[in-house]
């Protein structure tokens, strides 16, 4: 007995809260492509994300989404799911956000989301819903947010659950004849990530921290296209994206992320490690 207790206690080591016993999910959900992040400020919260490389997403896949309960955050854009999936979310009472948008989810999926009551934030932007979601949408007293542009939703749907939710902030389109453009430059990057090249003098760390959310600019200097991967954590590798020689990326991320640099052949170039402001990251020649 004694054995075992401490061979469950070094299996947690390292790990959020929380985690160990959520692993066989996350894993499952990261086999469809989802990517399970720590949400922030929350102990034993998650963020979960297809919209990156999950798009192939159907609807029995929502079926390990459901089982990490204190999900908070998920965002579905753009995968092939349905209505009929989200009959999964129903248990998910801590679901904060909620993206749905340029899905074919229709009024009928909406009644499946009527009893998230701590749900804020939802984007139907590009689905199939009409005046109906609304009304279904009109019992959840906490959304602050709600995304209908390119919908069949009317003006006469939208005062309406104003009426029942005069807080909620409703986004239906906007008239582009009425934009007035204004040039505004991008945010400059505050600080420089330093480059850690495989074989250097300094490591970088084996696995990536939970932290604050920024933005990292990603320049290729060098003489050839590489690849970009997220070190998890876990230790594990994960493909973000490729940048083409003398291109840049803007990468989301959070502080304390490690990110590694291969080439096309996968090879190790280098490292960079996020600090916790906007940053520019450069691959050197």
């Amino acid at each position: 007995m004694k054995k075992a207790l401490i061979i469950g206690l070094l299996l947690g080591v390292g790990l959020p809260t929380g985690l160990a016993a959520d692993k066989s999910v996350i894993s499952a959900i990261e086999k469809s492509g989802g990517l399970v992040l720590p949400w922030p400020g929350e102990q034993d919260a998650w963020e979960v994300e297809f919209h990156l490389r999950g798009r192939d997403l159907e609807d029995d896949g929502l079926s390990a989404v459901a089982a990490l309960k204190t999900v908070v955050a998920l965002n579905l854009r753009d995968t092939k799911i349905t209505s009929e999936g989200l009959k999964h979310l129903k248990g998910l009472s801590k679901l904060k956000r909620l993206h749905l948008e340029r899905t074919a989810v229709d009024d009928a999926g909406v009644s499946h989301l009527t009893g998230l009551e701590n749900l804020e934030y939802l984007n139907l932007y590009g689905t199939k819903i009409t005046d109906k979601a609304l009304d279904q949408l009109s019992s959840l007293k906490n959304l602050k947010q709600l995304y209908v542009w390119q919908t069949e939703v009317t003006d006469d749907g939208v005062a309406k659950i104003n009426k029942a939710l005069p807080n909620l902030k409703i986004v239906k389109g906007v008239d582009l004849s009425k934009i007035v453009i204004v040039k505004k430059e991008e945010p400059k990057p505050e600080e420089i990530v330093k480059w850690l090249a495989v074989g250097g003098p300094e490591k970088p760390p084996a696995k990536s921290k939970p932290g604050s959310f920024l933005i990292i600019t990603f320049q290729n200097k060098s003489n050839q296209d590489v690849k970009l991967y997220w070190v998890d954590y876990g230790g594990g590798k994960k493909l973000y994206g490729e940048i083409s020689k003398g291109a840049e990326r803007k990468q989301n991320t959070y502080s304390d992320a490690v990110w590694l640099v291969t080439d096309n052949k996968d090879k190790p170039l280098g490292y960079f490690v996020a600090g916790t402001k906007t940053a520019l990251a450069v691959i050197p020649k």
